[in-house]
């Protein structure tokens, strides 16, 4: 995904990852959003990543029904599908909320130049 919006600049995914489904449920077009490969426990200041502005969020349902002569099965699941817009790179400056059952908060610098560390 990554690696998708850096060559696209512009690009709409879905999100089917719970913990990443439930980090967009307050998200609104016009946010910014830090995206990174390191997963939620592996986030310490100076983890680099990608600013992304939301341009679009749509939630939507799947619903996939299976049967045969014994058995009916339906499932439902929901995703998120999400426009982004690279707007540069970051860096973590500081973890202001990792509480279990919220989106991971971060206040994040945009990285304007290259620093070698």
């Amino acid at each position: 995904m990554i690696k998708e919006l850096t060559a696209a600049k512009v690009r709409t995914m879905e999100i089917r990852s719970p913990n990443n489904f439930f980090a967009l449920q307050g998200v609104q077009p016009g946010d910014r959003i830090f995206l990174t490969e390191a997963s939620a426990s592996d986030i310490v200041p100076a983890t680099a990543g990608l600013i992304a502005v939301v341009r679009a969020l749509q939630i939507i349902t799947h619903r996939t029904i299976q049967s045969s002569q014994d058995y009916y099965e339906e499932r439902e699941s929901q995703a998120a599908r999400v426009q982004l817009q690279l707007m540069g790179v970051g860096r973590v400056r500081k973890i202001t909320n990792f509480e279990p059952g919220t989106p991971l908060m971060l206040d994040v610098d945009d990285v304007k130049y290259c620093d070698a560390r």
